[in-house]
Parts: structure tokens; C-alpha cells; sequence
């Protein structure tokens, strides 16, 4: 690769880019040509006569030693142009013409960039890749620069060069993983550090993904180099590297509405509160599942619930009211590496099991019904929206002004259908009028509810 600094006189038209930089910074405007490794132009400098008369072109080279101009151009050219062979250096032209002698400049620089080799270090924390480059400068470090001469004067200048590295990888380490939280998830896409300034000036040194979890699938790596004139290495590619990443996670499954148990991110509900577990963690072929009966743990008392060391929990796990940890812990033996996850919300944020405790209010139940049969309101039900929470048993009883019992439910809560305003919910349709209910119930944290607070006035209206 070479990077061409010239005057706007001075042409390369086969370059793969030109732009202006540094004009601020010396007496005439310097242009960059960049040509890549890939590009099969010639490496020249192309002087035109600014008139289109013809003209005589003297070429000078740039001594590095003594620091001027070598008085002895070493090629004379007579013609409309003159194209001269370009390598590393400085470079003056004199274009002379029956009008006028014009001088111009330019300076070339020969920066090759090339990745050797790749070695890496893990561990159960994470992937460190570092790439070992050289360049045909051999000043590959992080204070690297381009130095040459302002040729109008001899003025010595500097560009600061300013390597960077890239990185990117041919897999991506998390696709199809569930419950991988966002910031473990940044690609290597565009990952750009500038050259290491340490021990050995030619290691380039970049974390794959600073500060978090190794990669969690066999992947390999691609790096490229780039100096400040955009002039990119070729690509290197690593060997696949196994992962060594390890990562603890798992849904909570509740049953739908048919009763299939279907994944979920609600950790909350009343009692009973039904779920299962799915194992969805990534290399790992040791597990201990941990349910805790607390939310503030205490190992001496006894805490734990249950308790399994298998892949996957294959019994259904049912909840009284409460809070409930839920945890698993993952190992993989072969690299020893370790890792633990809890139940986690939307949000891949920990959320323990919340299951609301037992309420049975007087509000639960309408003061009125109206059983004709017409589709409306024609049950003596609770009130939608206002139904009791986590109840397992209620004793219900509907009585006349004489307290004679015309209807009697006892069972579970949510398997109360309601009374369709009939003797004994299947007899001769009860007359209009006052009706009383007396109800007791108990909750499924072994919460009894009686008492004149749930006992309740009822009117049945028939209707003509």
C-alpha cells in the first residue's frame, strides 16, 4: 500500500482514494493518493503541463540524509506530461515552458500493513484476542507517524498515523439463545482500539467484549488493520476457538387457557400458582435447581423448598401465597467454569415468585340478580374484576327472611358456577324477594374467613 502527499499538480488517477488533509499545516496543499495491496496500477506521479504548451519536466528527489533537495534531477522529460516511477520519499518537479517555470511537490510513503498472527487468552470470564502485525515502516506502534518535509522550505512536518484495530467475528455467539440480556449481545462489528504502546511495539491487544461473559458458541475471529489514510490490512482469520463461555438461565412456564404450559415473564398471580421450569442454559452439564420458602434466604432455618439436580424439573411446582427465590446453579466440568441465574422478568432483571395472599371481601358478591332467563345477570356470581384472591375453599349459604336455606355450596372457589336462583340450584324457582347469604371461607395460606363481614343482604328479582 502507498499514501502519495502532492501538491494539486501532481496527479495519480489509478489511486483508490485521494483527499486533502493537512493544509493548514504547510506551505502548499498536500493531497494523499491511497492505493491498496489489491490495486494493479503502477505506482507512479503524474506532472502535467498547466498550460497545455509543451513543456520540459525536471525531477528531484529528497535526501534523507542531508536533509535537501539533490541538486542533480535524476530524470528530464520534454513533452505535455511526465510520469515518473514512485517509491518511498520526497519529490519535486520543475516543469519549465516558453510562459512560465512552475514548482511543484509531493511525497510518498510506502505503509504495507500486514496482520501476522492471532493468539488469544480465556477464561470463565472472558475472550481476549490479540493481533500481531508488522508493517513495511516497522514503526507499527501507538506513536507512530509519518514524517516528511514541507519541500517549499524545508521545514520538517509530522502526521500522526494513529492505527486502528477491528474486530468481527463469523458467528454470531448468541444467536438463538434465549434470555441473553442485551448487553451481552454487542457484536464485534466496528470494535476499534489504537495500537498497543506496550513491551512489544507490534501486538496489537483488544478484549473481544471488555467486562463480560466469553463467547458461548465456537467461533473464529476476523481482524483488519487501518492506518490514517484508510489503508486497511487484508482480513486475517482465526481458527475456530471453542467457547468457554457458560450461562445459567431458564423460563418459568405457566398454564393457558387450554392448560398447556407456555413460557412466561408474569412472575405474579394468586394461589394456587402453577408452574414448571425449562432449562435453557448453554454448555453446561452439571445443575441444582434451589426453591427457596423465603424471600430473605436463611440456609440454617431450613429455607429451602425443594430441590433438584437434574437437566430439567419434570413435576409441576405449586405455590401458596408468598414470595419464592427461584434459582439454578450450572457447572461445566470439563473447564470447571461456574454460573447462576434466578428467575428473571422482562427486563432480564431477577424476580422472585410473587403470589398474592388470600382476600375475600364483601364487595366480591352483587346485592342483586335477576334470574329470568333473559342472558342477563341472571346468576348470583361474583362481581367480575372483584372476584376473591387465592382462595382455595369457600362455604357459602343462602337463607329466606325465616332463615330457611334454599341454597348451599361448599368446594373450591374457582369451581363455583354461581346460583341460578332455584331451590337448592336445581329445584322450583325461588319467589322474589330478600335473601341472605352467610359465607366462609379459607385461604390457601390456611387463612380462615368468617364473620358478620361476610354475611350479606341478597334481593331476587324476577320480573314480570
Amino acid at each position: 500500500m502507498f499514501h502519495y502527499c502532492a501538491s494539486a499538480q501532481i496527479v495519480n488517477p489509478g489511486a483508490d482514494y485521494v483527499g486533502l488533509a493537512y493544509s493548514s499545516d504547510v506551505d502548499d496543499s498536500i493531497f494523499i493518493f491511497t492505493f491498496f495491496s489489491s490495486n494493479t496500477n503502477p505506482m507512479t506521479l503524474k506532472a502535467k503541463s498547466m498550460n497545455n504548451n509543451p513543456a520540459e519536466f525536471k525531477w528531484y528527489r529528497f535526501d534523507n540524509g542531508s536533509k535537501t533537495i539533490e541538486a542533480t534531477p535524476f530524470r528530464s522529460d520534454n513533452g505535455m506530461e511526465s510520469v515518473v516511477p514512485a517509491s518511498q520519499g520526497g519529490y519535486m518537479v520543475v516543469i519549465q515552458t516558453t510562459e512560465v517555470a512552475d514548482t511543484f511537490r509531493a511525497w510518498v510513503f510506502d505503509d504495507h500493513i500486514a496482520v501476522d498472527s492471532v493468539t488469544y487468552t480465556q477464561n470463565c470470564e472472558y475472550l481476549q484476542l490479540t493481533a500481531h502485525a508488522s508493517s513495511y515502516r516497522n514503526n507499527f506502534s501507538a506513536y507512530d507517524y509519518f514524517d516528511f518535509c514541507d519541500l517549499n522550505n524545508v521545514r520538517a512536518r509530522y502526521i500522526n498515523n494513529n492505527y486502528t484495530v477491528e474486530w468481527d467475528s463469523d458467528t454470531d455467539i448468541y444467536e438463538g439463545l434465549s434470555n441473553v440480556p442485551q448487553t451481552w449481545k454487542k457484536r464485534t462489528n466496528s470494535m476499534v482500539t489504537r495500537i498497543s504502546s506496550a513491551n512489544t511495539p507490534s501486538d496489537a491487544d483488544r478484549p473481544l467484549v471488555p467486562g463480560l461473559s466469553a463467547p458461548l458458541k465456537d467461533a473464529s475471529y476476523l481482524v483488519k488493520i487501518t492506518n490514517v489514510f484508510g489503508n486497511v490490512s487484508e482480513e486475517y482469520k482465526t481458527k475456530t476457538i471453542p467457547a468457554m463461555g457458560l450461562y445459567a438461565v431458564f423460563d418459568v412456564l405457566v398454564p393457558d387457557e387450554y392448560g398447556v404450559f407456555v413460557p412466561t415473564k408474569t412472575l405474579s398471580g394468586e394461589a394456587l400458582w402453577r408452574m414448571k421450569l425449562e432449562n435453557k442454559s448453554v454448555n453446561a452439564d452439571k445443575f441444582d435447581w434451589i426453591g427457596w420458602n423465603d424471600q430473605t434466604v436463611n440456609f440454617l432455618q431450613n429455607d429451602t423448598l425443594w430441590r433438584y439436580d437434574t437437566e430439567h424439573i419434570p413435576d409441576e411446582i405449586n405455590y401458596k401465597p408468598g414470595v419464592y427465590p427461584v434459582k439454578l446453579n450450572v457447572e461445566n466440568t470439563r473447564t470447571g467454569c461456574r454460573h447462576s441465574s434466578y428467575a428473571l422478568d422482562a427486563g432480564g432483571k431477577r424476580k422472585d415468585i410473587e403470589v398474592a395472599k388470600s382476600v375475600f371481601s364483601a364487595e366480591s358478591l352483587p346485592n342483586a340478580f335477576t334470574p329470568n332467563g333473559d342472558g342477563n345477570n341472571d346468576f348470583f356470581i361474583f362481581v367480575k374484576g372483584q372476584e376473591p384472591v387465592s382462595m382455595r375453599i369457600m362455604d357459602l349459604k343462602i337463607v329466606t327472611r325465616n332463615s330457611t336455606l334454599v341454597y348451599k355450596y361448599r368446594g373450591e372457589v374457582s369451581a363455583w358456577e354461581g346460583w341460578n336462583g332455584k331451590m337448592n340450584g336445581s329445584g322450583s324457582d325461588c319467589s322474589s324477594g330478600v335473601y341472605y347469604y352467610i359465607i366462609k371461607g379459607e385461604g390457601w395460606d390456611d387463612k380462615s374467613y368468617s364473620g358478620k363481614s361476610y354475611t350479606g343482604v341478597l334481593h331476587l328479582y324476577r320480573g314480570n
